[in-house]
């Protein structure tokens, strides 16, 4: 089920962070729409906040059964005795006057009708109806210039770094090489899982190395995150601190990062030549991320994310503030 909540800044960029900050959501979670850019003004005068619709989702609300309504069962009336009839006496009605208004609003008075007389139609005299000019064939009707919506770009949000116990961080390191070389076993596929060197202060790196591991990466990884995916749900429940799991072969995050920057070049040169925008095929929170910093100091070209997960795409929308200052 989708909500929306609207709020409003100095900018439109300081509006989606108010609603960010009260929804406790992450940019890619939301979907933004701007109602108002907002005005500066002249000194301080005239100057109108902006305001956005952002929309997201929640999770539908169980119906609630209806409780069966008792209704209270009526006793049978006692009879009464016959009473005489009692002649209705039919009120008198007296002559009014009609009044019949035209189309123009014109009021005409018509004499007192009787007390017994029942109008079946009344027949109002209208204006001939005016004939429009015929178009002639091969004609085209005027369109109106198509409005073009203001679009909210998507910056990447810096993630916050909990650093995790040397103990914890030794347990999870046993448990995901555990993990990992079950399922490879089980998947009857050849490899061997290594522990690389500790980057961040909340980042556990694994990479699986073997003679073949195209069925570990799978069709454009989703193989490979799969197994990231079910890794990091066995050291969440298992461990009391969080742990962010990554598992790499054959350097494949790293070819993949540099496949989308130039995918998002690619896209971005011709969505300034043509002026439309251009969505993009489905990706994860993580490739989208890397398509939003690639094109973040793109001039003449924004993004931002729509749909819902797991077919949330990026698209790559012309820039309208940029054109207008250049």
């Amino acid at each position: 089920m989708e909500k929306f909540i609207e709020t409003t800044g100095d900018t439109r960029d300081a509006a989606i962070e108010a609603a960010l900050k009260q929804l406790g959501m992450d940019r890619d979670d939301v979907s933004v729409e701007v109602l108002d850019n907002g005005k500066k003004g002249f000194l301080g005068i005239g100057a109108t906040p902006a305001r956005v619709r952002v929309t997201y989702e929640v999770p539908d609300e169980p119906v609630k059964k209806a409780e069966p309504v008792h209704t209270p069962v009526e006793k049978p009336a006692k009879p009464h005795r016959a009473e005489k009839p009692v002649k209705e006496e039919k009120p008198a009605v007296k002559p009014q006057k009609l009044s019949i208004t035209d189309e123009d609003d014109t009021p005409r008075l018509v004499k007192a009708a009787p007390a017994d007389f029942v109008p079946e139609k009344l027949e109002v005299e209208r204006p001939p109806r005016r004939e429009r000019p015929r178009r002639e064939r091969g004609g085209r009707r005027d369109r109106r210039p198509r409005e073009e919506r203001p679009v909210t770009p998507s910056v990447p949000k810096e993630r916050e770094l909990i650093p995790v116990s040397e103990e914890c961080m030794k347990k999870a390191e046993q448990l995901a090489t555990d993990f990992v070389t079950g399922l490879l076993e089980k998947m009857g596929v050849e490899g061997e899982v290594k522990t690389l060197p500790q980057v961040e202060c909340d980042q556990l790196r694994l990479e699986i190395s073997g003679p073949d591991m195209g069925p570990i990466i799978g069709r454009r990884g989703d193989t490979l995150d799969a197994i990231q995916y079910l890794g990091s749900l066995v050291l969440n429940n298992a461990l009391d601190e969080h742990v962010r799991l990554s598992v790499n072969t054959e350097n494949y995050r790293e070819k993949r990062a540099e496949s989308l920057e130039r995918l998002a070049r690619k896209m971005a040169m011709k969505v300034v030549k043509s002026h439309r925008s251009m969505t993009l095929e489905p990706m994860n929170p993580y490739e989208r991320r890397i398509i939003h910093a690639a094109l973040q100091d793109f001039n003449g070209v924004t993004t931002y994310s729509t749909g819902t997960e797991p077919g949330r795409r990026v698209v790559i929308a012309p820039d309208n503030s940029f054109r207008s200052r250049s």
